[in-house]
């Protein structure tokens, strides 16, 4: 299927929305859970692959954006790129924040279990703290995965505002091709008015030569019938 055929947009658009309320909906289950740090950890990998997959259609409708070879429509994609661009922004931070609320409540659960089982052998307390330590360093792995989603976020802010920034250069660089073009037309006017201006007059001395031979014409034959009745008469 050509790329730039209207189904093809219209099948990326819908991927682009099919994929937001996948990861929607991934989010509030996380918001919801109430089950294992294993099971919020597979919850999370479903989410960053939709999310992934949402940016590779985000870049997707970005590139037929530009290759629009109608001004209008590639205004109107460029503004749906910039409203999924926001769109995955906040699916992120709802995913971050959810994330960090499961985790604190299945921490608290696991400070909850400790101190209920505080009072037991020290076997108990033996796996009390490996869960603990467990526990730690799941969130240290998922305090690395954030920073570094932070930072990918981070980046595609960055590659959008360097993207605007030469959108407006060429924009500035139309403005002035226009304005050159508009001066070049007003001296191009000022050059035909002027032609014109010569035309008319030699157009009305042409006209005053044609009267001069006309009556240096009729002086000429009156002369010379004056000439030829002076004769005849004489």
């Amino acid at each position: 299927m050509p790329q730039d055929d209207p189904v093809y947009l219209n099948v990326v658009k819908q991927d682009i929305v099919k994929y937001d309320m996948a990861i929607k909906s991934l989010v509030q289950e996380i918001r919801e859970h109430d089950g294992s740090q294993i099971e919020l950890d597979e919850l999370g990998s479903l989410v960053r692959a939709r999310i992934t997959q949402l940016r590779e259609q985000i870049e997707e409708l970005r590139r037929l954006a530009v290759e629009q070879d109608n001004d209008s429509d590639r205004c109107l994609l460029n503004d749906e790129v910039s409203k999924s661009d926001k769109m995955l922004q906040d699916n992120h931070k709802a995913f971050r924040n959810a994330v960090l609320a499961s985790q604190l409540a299945i921490n608290q659960k696991s400070k909850d279990e400790l101190l209920t089982d505080s009072q037991s052998t020290g076997e108990e307390e033996t796996g009390i703290r490996h869960r603990e330590r467990m526990n730690r360093q799941s969130m240290l792995k998922k305090s690395s995965q954030l920073s570094d989603d932070l930072l990918a976020v981070t980046r595609l802010i960055r590659d959008n505002t360097e993207k605007s920034t030469k959108t407006l250069d060429r924009l500035v660089e139309g403005s002035q091709t226009i304005g050159s073009t508009q001066e070049e037309l007003k001296t191009m006017g000022s050059v035909i008015a002027q032609a014109r201006k010569i035309l008319n007059k030699y157009g009305r001395r042409e006209n005053t030569d044609k009267l001069l031979i006309f009556l240096g014409l009729i002086f000429f034959l009156a002369s010379c019938l004056v000439v030829l009745r002076n004769r005849f008469i004489f």
